[in-house]
């Protein structure tokens, strides 16, 4: 319904912005011609009587012209009068025929490519938000395709425009945008999540997750932040210790990231899947911290030639 009297509201803004310009300026010119007749034909009379008078032919010629004059002056009143009542009659007329005109026209555009198609879809997609609530139970078992998965992304959206404190579903709608690939969606609505709720360790490694993928070097940094707070709350959070190891390892600091994924195999069960890769990367440490120390040795120690 407010769609609707947008739509009109500005259909007639633009009527009026388009033809009552043109209107004043028919009338306009409709008086100035009006005036120049008038006038042409006063001169005109005026010079009659003088030449009669110069000719003997007429008598009390300041009579005369006073009768001119104010024929002249009775005359405007009932033209202008007469010409106000056409011009309005006419501009009531053309006024509603071209109001009537983009009425159609947008009328028609509106109802063929308008918003109120996209609303309507939006609005039977929010309808469908319990649905998604429910299927995303199975996604272990019968995972969203990415079609449910943008309009759950977008139903997602318009509750949080109605109910924007809600921390836990901004954050789920971050996981979202991770799934989608979508890495602004998924860096904002992290990035709320966390400024609601600065305690929850979720909340925060979901947020530090996408900056540390970030290409500026500020938002690793404080990922990096993010990540050491996380593990001073729960010291044995194998993600944020691996994310942090693959900073460190980064950055250089070779002896760091292998002290974190020892760390994290001290934690993870004997049969852990992941225990291989993460053996491997702490070799990968250790081998490029020794050629980082040799490196640095060599840079020390001058040379005996």
């Amino acid at each position: 319904m407010n769609l609707l009297f947008s739509f009109i509201l500005l259909t007639l803004v633009v009527a009026l912005i388009c033809f009552y310009p043109l209107l004043r300026q028919f009338k306009g010119k409709d008086e100035q011609n009006r005036d120049e007749l008038n006038k042409a034909l006063y001169f005109s009379r005026l010079q009659e009587i003088e030449q009669d008078n110069a000719q003997g032919l007429v008598e009390n010629v300041g009579v005369l012209k006073q009768e001119l004059q104010k024929n002249l002056l009775d005359d405007v009143p009932q033209q202008e009068e007469k010409s106000q009542q056409e011009e309005k009659a006419y501009g009531k007329v053309w006024f509603a025929c071209g109001l009537l005109t983009i009425g159609i026209i947008a009328g028609t555009s509106y109802f063929m490519v308008g918003a109120w198609q996209a609303e309507s879809m939006l609005t039977q997609t929010y309808e469908k938000l319990p649905y998604f609530y429910d299927r995303i139970k199975e996604e272990n078992t019968h995972p969203l395709s990415d079609e449910e998965m943008q309009q759950f992304s977008t139903a997602l959206r318009i509750d949080l425009q109605k109910n924007p404190t809600d921390a836990k579903k901004w954050w789920l709608l971050g996981q979202i945008g991770m799934n989608l690939g979508n890495a602004r969606l998924a860096f904002d609505s992290y990035q709320k999540a966390n400024q609601l709720d600065p305690e929850n360790v979720q909340y925060k490694l979901g947020y530090a997750r996408v900056l540390m993928f970030s290409e500026d070097a500020t938002d690793k940094l404080k990922g990096g932040d993010l990540l050491r707070e996380v593990i001073r709350q729960d010291h044995s959070n194998i993600e944020a210790l691996s994310l942090l190891a693959f900073r460190y390892f980064e950055t250089e600091d070779y002896k760091m990231a292998a002290v974190t994924w020892a760390m994290m195999l001290r934690l993870m069960p004997k049969d852990d899947e992941r225990i291989p890769l993460i053996e491997k990367s702490i070799r990968a440490a250790r081998d490029a911290l020794e050629t980082q120390q040799q490196e640095k040795s060599k840079r020390i120690t001058p040379d005996k030639n």
